[in-house]
């Protein structure tokens, strides 16, 4: 692959490093409270420390990860969290209303190929999480607004840390999932007000979820 001029290769490293290591929070192979060495991440990822340290960093912005005596992955609280979503709420359900003139039969097909890999049966609670942050993704991106892409992202957080409290049945995830499709087909005929309310629905089981555990202590 020949590199643009415009970029050195250093940028592509750090995008590369900071793309690898978020996924991996955000799908739990990276538990919460993890400590965070830059050289052993740079092996990892094969890279010198300069492009994971400009990761971690950026993860800090996100807050992902937080340097105390070195770089942890944070724990976010339940009502830390649930602040998180009250934004991711707002964000993608906005995102959303822009996506349902906007979206393309192609980002359909490819929403309920992921719908489908939801219901597959055996599929890991971890995998669960990548397709479900996939599914979100792709709708927010369809939106066409960079901003609010960005801003998507920034309500992005690993809920992994909860799983001991809160573990969704395979009915919790039929559910979910059904909740999923609704939402296809409402992006399927262009409905900005019915898409909008369900993304606020469908996020609104997470919320709902994060108040009872804060409830009960």
């Amino acid at each position: 692959m020949v590199l643009p001029s415009s970029l050195p290769p250093a940028t592509f490293a750090a995008d590369k490093a900071y793309q690898q290591l978020r996924d991996a929070i955000l799908d739990g192979d990276i538990a919460p409270n993890r400590r965070l060495v830059e050289e052993e991440l740079a092996a990892q990822l094969e890279v010198s420390r300069t492009p994971v340290r400009e990761a971690l960093l950026r993860l800090a912005q996100e807050g992902l990860v937080a340097r105390e005596r070195g770089w942890l992955v944070r724990d976010h609280s339940p009502a830390e969290t649930l602040k998180v979503v009250e934004a991711r709420a707002a964000v993608e359900s906005a995102a959303a209303r822009l996506a349902a003139s906007q979206i393309t039969e192609a980002d359909l097909e490819q929403l309920a190929q992921l719908a489908d890999a939801i219901d597959r049966p055996g599929t890991s609670t971890r995998e669960l999480n990548r397709l479900n942050r996939q599914f979100h993704g792709l709708i927010t991106a369809a939106c066409g607004n960079p901003l609010l892409v960005q801003f998507a992202q920034r309500t992005n957080i690993s809920h992994w840390s909860l799983s001991a409290s809160w573990l969704m049945s395979a009915k919790d995830t039929a559910e979910v999932n059904a909740e999923h499709r609704q939402m296809i087909e409402a992006l399927r005929a262009r409905d900005e007000a019915a898409i909008e309310a369900l993304v606020r629905q469908h996020i609104g089981r997470t919320q709902r979820m994060l108040s009872n555990i804060i409830a009960a202590g």
